[in-house]
């Protein structure tokens, strides 16, 4: 298998350049901290301090997570196809028994392993602070959430290669980088309000109110909406007062599984339209 060889490749020089380290470090301080500081704000406001479990810091991470993981995800790769060509070493890679798609998936495959051992690593740090000082620790949810953010942090890295295989220019491969995340991760939210206010002359429904399925459908098409839906859909208890976004009964496509599913496709999407942009290109 071609691709394994550049897949361990790109593994084997993020370790020699340190980037693997870095990034563990990056994200054992994340994780660690942010159970610490759940803890602080679990034992603040002058009275009993309330238990404190596992379930609510996943809660409580989920919005530091979205942030930090595609934005992360998206810096380590955007350059990994068009840096090499850019650089003309692209042109050596392929002269070796590699194929243009064997070049892509495996900077996909070394690069989201290279982001997922750093998160890894910083979940379970987190872990073992969580173990130390919260008063329960639910398993099943630790491990559910972790599949979860590993999952957005290759999908990430996914896209970065993808936008990356698109482009034959570094600073033009950073532009769709950027651009991507303002788009998805930012301003993705004026889509759904601006054909809500169309339909019914406000920009979200009344305060109390479900919001239509396709309201719903639409905010959950960026990959970090998808993932977000996902934790709220898998694991126990609810997000209080956003339980009324995440409704029990809902058609198929707004299930936890279609969020899962949504992930999946951003994930090979992406990827796949770089791999045939790449594959046509003239180096």
């Amino acid at each position: 298998m071609s691709w394994l060889a550049v897949a361990r490749k790109d593994f084997q020089d993020a370790g020699r350049s340190k980037a693997l380290w870095g990034l563990t470090a990056l994200f054992v301080l994340f994780m660690a901290g942010m159970a610490y500081v759940f803890t602080l704000l679990g034992n603040s406001g002058g009275q009993a301090a309330p238990e404190l479990e596992s379930v609510g810091l996943l809660f409580f991470l989920i919005s530091p997570v979205t942030l930090l993981i595609p934005i992360t995800g998206l810096v380590i790769a955007h350059k990994a196809v068009a840096g090499e060509v850019e650089s003309g070493s692209a042109k050596f890679l392929l002269s070796l028994p590699h194929t243009r798609r064997d070049a892509v998936v495996g900077k996909v495959v070394g690069r989201s392993a290279v982001m997922c051992v750093a998160v890894l690593v910083g979940l379970v740090v987190a872990a073992a602070v969580v173990l130390g000082l919260y008063d329960s620790f639910d398993g099943m949810a630790y491990a559910g959430f972790s599949l979860l953010a590993l999952l957005l942090a290759a999908l990430y890295t996914a896209i970065g290669v993808g936008l990356s295989a698109a482009t034959k220019d570094s600073g033009r491969a950073t532009i769709l980088a950027a651009a991507f995340f303002v788009v998805f991760e930012v301003a993705w939210g004026l889509v759904s309000r601006g054909i809500y206010y169309l339909l019914n002359g406000s920009f979200s429904p009344p305060m109390g109110a479900t919001p239509p399925d396709w309201f719903l459908l639409l905010d959950r098409i960026p990959p970090s909406a998808a993932f977000s839906s996902a934790v709220f859909g898998f694991l126990p208890g609810n997000a209080g007062t956003v339980a009324q976004y995440f409704p029990q009964d809902v058609p198929l496509y707004l299930s936890k599984w279609a969020a899962v599913a949504t992930m999946l496709l951003w994930f090979v999407v992406v990827p796949a339209l770089g791999y045939l942009r790449f594959e046509g290109a003239d180096l």
